[in-house]
């Protein structure tokens, strides 16, 4: 198991999946190189330096989850080329449940090789890109951690809540009213202070994935990682503020989060996660950095929103996957696969059902469309049931099943008034006026009619197990495989 992000690197490397690209400018290309890549199933993770401008050894990585055999390296699972056999595999990890392992504080670390207060705090230090053409500016945090403490509880929250940089020492952090990090930092503002806040830009991945997932109230994602890693996360205690930072992070930035009836800047525009400008620039908290913390030749974690096939790493996909599947588990009977495909921007959800009584599947589709916190009930447009011969992770069969076991006049419910959200580029401008963000949702049911499913015509594809037998036999032949 790797301890930082450049050990997880190195592993990657000896997959074969590390690509190095040097000479590249943090104004935009950085950025399009990302979308560029992500066209290709066998996207590579790309290591960014001797970026424009910047010294060799200051460095952005991105695409660094983006295929199944990363997510298991992120993971600590066995090496999967197929996503839905890695969902499976997490799901499995979710059902022996959840037991925190809080983190360890260490005297000291990486992440303070390099201490910067005062006069020498210089956000532009770091080659911060800016990733798309319509981008407001620069953003440091994409891939990155947010990292407060609820001054009641005092449990520790990591989130990921996008950070644009403005000046040398100011910076906005974007929260979404209703995610933990904006719910900690109004405990603040409502006394009259202003939240302690520190923003890493640079964990390790599996940290990474432990900010990105839909994790409970009152539950720190530092002990959720060292669930997953099952070892305690190392930290140290900030410079100018009381909260712990991974210790081999490579850049750390210790502020303080401000009230937005005291101080805020115009953020934005950003590429949504849904792949428009739904929304335009707008007053955001600004966040003071009294310090900087970081490591020599830094390293900057970029995960950027893009439209791109095979963007599996900023939607968290196959962890919503495994946590949807994890809970329709516990109600449903027959759940044979789940997918939530990376294309649809976690906006849908395609379930594999052995059917087994009469509504069962519109049972599955109702649950899946409704689960709170785990990516698939706000903002999800599309729940699709399939019968247990269709590879949710497949879209050619899922498509072929929609058109040819939908019969669009009666396998397709619509169900309205749910929970959206402003981002949505399909909102009602007059909608969003009156600050009504719902959306509606449609579940199509690309599944056997079950009253009559033993009637359907068969089909003429054969049966995973006899296309193993025939590739065993005939793989080299015809694919060159052992």
């Amino acid at each position: 198991m790797f301890n930082d992000l450049r050990e997880f690197i190195k592993q990657v490397e000896q997959l074969g999946e590390v690509r190095v690209v040097e000479g590249a400018d943090w104004d935009l290309e950085i950025g399009r190189i990302t979308e560029l890549v992500l066209s290709d199933p066998k996207s590579p993770l790309l290591v960014f330096d001797k970026i424009k401008g910047y010294p060799a050894g200051y460095r952005v990585v991105t695409n660094f989850l983006n295929s199944p055999k990363r997510l298991s390296v992120a993971l600590g699972l066995p090496l999967y080329d197929k996503e839905v056999d890695l969902v499976k595999a997490w799901r499995d990890l979710i059902k022996q449940g959840f037991k925190p392992i809080p983190p360890v504080e260490v005297k000291s670390g990486p992440v303070k090789e390099n201490i910067l207060v005062g006069d020498d705090v210089d956000l532009f230090k770091f080659p911060a890109p800016k990733w798309h053409e319509l981008d407001g500016g620069r953003y440091i945090g994409t891939g990155h951690m947010v990292i407060q403490r609820d001054p009641d509880e005092g449990w520790v929250n990591a989130g990921a809540y996008r950070v644009q940089i403005h000046d040398k020492s100011i910076a906005t952090i974007h929260i979404v009213p209703g995610r933990h990090g904006r719910i900690i930092a109004s405990k603040y503002w409502d006394r009259g202070l202003s939240c302690p806040t520190v923003v890493v830009c640079g964990e390790d991945p599996l940290l990474w994935r432990a900010t990105i997932s839909d994790i409970p109230w009152g539950e720190s994602e530092y002990d959720y990682a060292g669930w997953l890693r099952n070892k305690p996360v190392e930290v140290v205690r900030g410079e100018t503020v009381d909260l712990p930072i991974p210790a081999t992070a490579e850049i750390a930035l210790e502020g303080e989060l401000v009230s937005p009836e005291v101080e805020t800047k115009i953020e934005g525009p950003f590429g949504e996660w849904e792949g428009y400008y739904a929304t335009g620039p707008r007053p955001e908290p600004v966040f003071k950095v009294k310090a900087i913390l970081h490591r020599n030749e830094p390293i900057i974690t970029g995960a950027p929103p893009t439209v791109a096939p095979f963007d599996y790493e900023f939607g968290g996909y196959i962890n919503r996957a495994a946590f949807l599947w994890n809970e329709l588990d516990k109600h449903i009977p027959g759940v044979k696969g789940v997918r939530l495909p990376p294309e649809t921007r976690s906006m849908m959800s395609v379930i594999s059902l052995k059917q087994q009584y009469p509504g069962h599947a519109k049972q599955a589709a109702m649950l899946a469309s409704g689960v709170y916190g785990i990516g698939t009930a706000q903002m999800s447009k599309l729940t699709v049931i399939v019968d247990d011969d269709i590879d949710p992770s497949n879209m050619s069969e899922v498509l072929w099943a929609i058109v040819t076991r939908c019969d669009p006049a009666t396998s397709i419910d619509i169900i309205d008034g749910c929970w959206g959200a402003g981002s949505d580029p399909r909102l009602d401008p007059e909608k969003k006026k009156r600050g009504d963000l719902t959306c509606s949702k449609a579940i199509i049911y690309a599944c056997k009619p079950y009253s009559w499913i033993k009637q359907f015509p068969p089909a003429i594809k054969s049966s995973p197990e006899v296309l193993a037998q025939v590739k065993k036999k005939w793989g080299k032949v015809i694919f060159g495989e052992p």
